[in-house]
C-alpha cells in the first residue's frame, strides 16, 4: 500500500509530491490516516528554513486530524485502531517527567519530536506519531475539518489567553478593564472566543488589525470594539484610537500579540496598562529582528513579558471540549487538494486566506 506526500526538498523550493510506502507503527507510537491537515504560518518559516534548520527531504504539517491505522498495541491508552483523532504533534522523549505530565513541548531531554519540523507530517495520507498517548479522540459533535486545527492554533490561542488570566482576573476584581487582541487571523479568531469565555464579563474585548475584513470577522466571533490599524494613519493617531477603544481607562490591562512585529511590539508596550502583561505569539519577523523595551520605564510600569508557544496536552482537552460544547467555533475553513500545498502557503504568505486554510487527504 502506498501513500502520496507533500515533500520539503529545498528551502525556498516549492513542495515535490511524492509516492512511497505507507510506513508501520514504531514502538510506542501509532500510523493515523489523514483526514485533514492544516496549513499554518509555521509551514511558511518550515519552507523557508529561517526558524530551524531541519533534515530535508521533510513531509510538511503539524495541525492533523484522522483515523488510527495501526499501532503498537503495547500502548497503554484509550485510543484503539479505527478511532477518531487529532494529533498532539509536538512529541519530546516520552521519558522524561515532562512528557509525562504532557508538556513534551518542554521536555526536559530537549528531544524535539515534532510532525513537519523535526519528522514527518501531515501533507500525507498517512502520518507517524512516535507517542500514540500524544492521540486524542474526537468527540462525535467535532468535525474533522475543526479538529485538525485545535492541537496547534485553537491550543495556542487558549494557551494565550490563560497565561494572561492571572492578571486580567486580578484588574476586574477591582475594576472594568480592557484586554487588547493584535491580528484577526485564524489565532486571533480563536482567541476572542474563548477570551469569552474564560475571562470576567467586566473585561472590554478589544481587537486590532489592519485588514477590515477580519476586524468584522473578529466583531462576528465576539469582540466588543475593533481598531483598525491601517498603513494610512499616523503612530499618534492610531494610539489615540486604541486607547479610547480600551474605554475609560484609555489602557489594556493585558495584551495578546499574533503578529509581534516590531511596530506591534512597541503599540502594545505603549498601550499596556501598570501593572500589565504583555503575551508575544506570533512569529511574523524574521530572525535577527528586534523589538525595543525603555528599560527604566519597564520596570517602573511593572509590566510583565510573556513568551507563548502552542499549550499542553491537558489544554488541548479544555479547548476541545470547549468546541465540542458548541460554545467555541471554528474561524471560517477552507478546504483545499493535497497537490495545491505549496499555492496554500503562498496565498497564506500574501495574507490572501481568510480564516484557516486545510489539506483534504480522505472523506473521513
Amino acid at each position: 500500500m502506498s501513500r502520496r506526500s507533500q515533500k520539503l526538498v529545498e528551502y525556498g523550493k516549492p513542495l515535490v509530491l511524492v509516492t512511497e510506502q505507507v510506513p508501520t507503527a514504531p514502538r510506542g507510537g501509532a500510523v493515523v490516516q489523514v483526514a485533514f491537515a492544516g496549513v499554518c504560518h509555521s509551514d511558511i518559516h518550515a519552507t523557508e528554513g529561517i526558524l530551524q534548520q531541519q533534515n530535508l527531504p521533510l513531509i510538511l504539517g503539524h495541525e492533523i486530524s484522522g483515523t488510527v491505522a495501526n499501532m503498537d498495541p503495547t500502548v497503554k491508552t484509550d485510543v484503539k485502531v479505527g478511532d477518531r483523532v487529532v494529533v498532539y504533534s509536538m512529541g519530546g522523549c516520552s521519558a522524561c517527567s515532562r512528557c509525562a505530565e504532557g508538556r513534551p513541548i518542554d521536555c526536559l531531554n530537549r528531544v524535539m519530536n515534532t510532525n513537519g519540523a523535526f519528522i514527518d507530517g501531515g501533507f500525507s495520507d498517512y502520518v507517524v506519531c512516535p507517542d500514540a498517548k500524544l492521540l486524542l479522540k474526537v468527540p462525535d459533535s467535532v468535525a474533522m475539518d475543526t479538529a485538525c486545527l485545535l492541537p496547534c492554533s485553537g491550543l495556542t490561542a487558549y494557551n494565550a489567553v490563560a497565561t494572561i488570566m492571572p492578571t486580567v482576573n486580578d484588574f476586574a476584581r477591582h475594576t472594568d478593564c480592557a484586554v487588547l487582541l493584535v491580528g484577526m487571523g485564524g489565532l486571533g479568531l480563536w482567541a476572542v472566543q474563548i477570551a469569552k469565555q474564560l475571562l470576567p464579563s467586566n473585561v472590554r474585548l478589544v481587537c486590532a488589525d489592519v485588514d477590515v475584513d477580519k476586524l468584522a470577522s473578529a466583531k462576528d466571533a465576539g469582540c466588543d470594539v475593533t481598531v483598525h490599524w491601517g498603513k494610512e494613519g499616523n503612530e499618534r493617531s492610531l494610539l489615540a484610537a486604541t486607547r479610547k477603544a480600551c474605554g475609560a481607562s484609555c489602557s489594556a490591562v493585558a495584551a495578546i500579540d499574533f503578529v509581534n512585529l516590531p511596530e506591534t511590539f512597541s503599540r502594545v508596550e505603549r498601550i499596556l496598562d501598570q501593572g500589565g502583561i504583555h503575551a508575544m505569539v506570533g512569529i511574523m519577523a524574521k530572525p535577527g529582528v528586534v523589538g525595543t523595551v525603555p528599560l527604566t520605564p519597564f520596570v517602573l510600569r511593572n509590566h510583565t513579558l510573556a513568551a507563548v508557544a502552542v499549550g499542553s496536552v491537558q489544554q488541548l482537552r479544555k479547548v476541545m471540549a470547549l468546541v465540542a460544547s458548541g460554545k467555541v467555533k471554528p474561524p471560517p475553513i477552507s478546504h483545499h487538494p493535497l497537490e495545491s500545498a505549496w499555492d496554500i502557503i503562498q496565498k497564506l504568505k500574501a495574507g490572501k486566506v481568510k480564516g484557516r486554510a486545510v489539506l483534504r487527504l480522505s472523506k473521513l
